[in-house]
Formats: C-alpha cells, sequence, structure tokens
C-alpha cells in the first residue's frame, strides 16, 4: 500500500470517481461525506493524506484544514472550484499542502497526492544527522529532521513539511538569492506553473511564523523579480 487517503466531500460522485483512480495506484481509500466524519476518522484511524473540498454544506473547509493541521501531520491536497482563487490561497495559509482545482485531471491530481506524500513521509522517516540537523539564528532554533521551530522565548512551533523544506533550502543558500523556482521545486515537489502563487502563500506563512515574537526582524528577504534570500546569522549544533 502506497498509503492510506481520506477523502472529504458531500458529493457522493467525486467520492466515488476518486476512490476509482486511487486505489488501482496502490493507495488504501476511506471516505467521509461531512466534517464530522472527517473528524471521527482523523482519531480512530492512521491517515497518509486528506483530500479535502472546501465547500462542504455542514462546515467551513477552510476550518477543517486548521483542524487537520492541528490534529495529524497528515498532508492535506484542498479540492477547490474555478474561480476560488481567495479559498485557495487563505487554504494554503492556515496550513494546507497544495489545492487542486475542479473539475481536476487524474494525472494532475495523482501527481500533487504522490508530491505532498513524498515530502510528508521523508518528514515523518527523517533522523538527524551530524550535530543534531540544528541551526541556530537571532535566537530562533530550527530542527529540520522534526519540522520544529522555536522562537526566542522558547514557545515550539510545527511547521508543515512544506515550511521546513523552504527554510532549510534558504538556509542551505545562506548570502544567496534562492528563485522562486527553485523554492517552489524544493518546498512542493513539483516545477512551479506560470502564475502560481504557491510558493509566495507558503512564504508569507513562514514569515509570519518568524514573526510571532514581534520582532518583526526580516530574515527572509525579497529580491524583486528573481526570489528570496535568507539574512539570518547560522550556528550550528
Amino acid at each position: 500500500m502506497l498509503g492510506r487517503i481520506l477523502v472529504v466531500d458531500d458529493d457522493p460522485d467525486i467520492r466515488l470517481v476518486l476512490r476509482e483512480h486511487l486505489e488501482p495506484e496502490g493507495f488504501e481509500v476511506i471516505d467521509a461525506a461531512d466534517g464530522a466524519k472527517m473528524r471521527s476518522i482523523i482519531v480512530q484511524e492512521e491517515i497518509d493524506l486528506v483530500i479535502l473540498d472546501l465547500q462542504l454544506p455542514d462546515e467551513d473547509g477552510l476550518n477543517l484544514a486548521k483542524v487537520l493541521r492541528e490534529k495529524t501531520d497528515a498532508g492535506i491536497v484542498m479540492l477547490t472550484g474555478k474561480g476560488t482563487t481567495v479559498d485557495m490561497v487563505v487554504g494554503l495559509e492556515v496550513g494546507a499542502d497544495d489545492y487542486v482545482a475542479k473539475p481536476f485531471k487524474s494525472r494532475e491530481l495523482l501527481a500533487r497526492i504522490r508530491s505532498v506524500l513524498r515530502r510528508t513521509k521523508q518528514a515523518r522517516q527523517a533522523k538527524p544527522g551530524p550535530g543534531g540537523g540544528i541551526v541556530r539564528f537571532q535566537g530562533w532554533r530550527f530542527e529540520s529532521a522534526f519540522q520544529r521551530l522555536t522562537d526566542p522565548d522558547g514557545e515550539d512551533t510545527v511547521l508543515t513539511a512544506g515550511e521546513s523544506r523552504l527554510l532549510q533550502t534558504l538556509i542551505d543558500n545562506i548570502g544567496n538569492t534562492v528563485t522562486r523556482d527553485i523554492l517552489h521545486r524544493e518546498a512542493l515537489g513539483y516545477d512551479m506553473q506560470n502564475s502560481s502563487r504557491n510558493i509566495d502563500v507558503l512564504l508569507g506563512r513562514l514569515r509570519r511564523k518568524l514573526d510571532a515574537d514581534g520582532a518583526k526582524e526580516n530574515l527572509i528577504k525579497s529580491i524583486r523579480g528573481v526570489g528570496y534570500e535568507f539574512t539570518g546569522t547560522i550556528e550550528h549544533e
């Protein structure tokens, strides 16, 4: 089995189509028609990835995305309707890993699922390397192996797999500008498409977490028209 996927969608036809696409590919599929059923499943079952429709009748899908991020380390792929760019951006901001717009193409969906599963699996199985794989900068402590960011006051924040890979890529290239294309590929696992805002949303989410202590120090600098650069001073433990 390649992974256990929970499909959360009130449309039985969508749930059936997704099951028919995913099971022959080697995935185990569980489904839920509403948020209440989703909540029940995630406390009873070990789930690797959730495909979440943002337009559910009983509960706001964005709120459910927050619940998932708080309760599980499963990957989250949102299903959005055409023209729901705002919901897509907000969904990424609250912790979803990726999104696919309806009507979706099966190949694209499978590619996104595999990419998210690969990142979450790597994060789950990661072990600290030499020196513990821990770096410090401006009072912050970052453990990439466990996707953990600790602020100068000692408060821990768990990063998503994409946020952790994004921060690690910037740190690995400290002093150099990293293009949006490279960041997108390293953090999300696939090449950036035209007009994609995914990496900018992910960057904004990471910046807000780094500003959580109120210092408002700009540790990630925007290089207009090119990409981003990490400006902190790194110390390895």
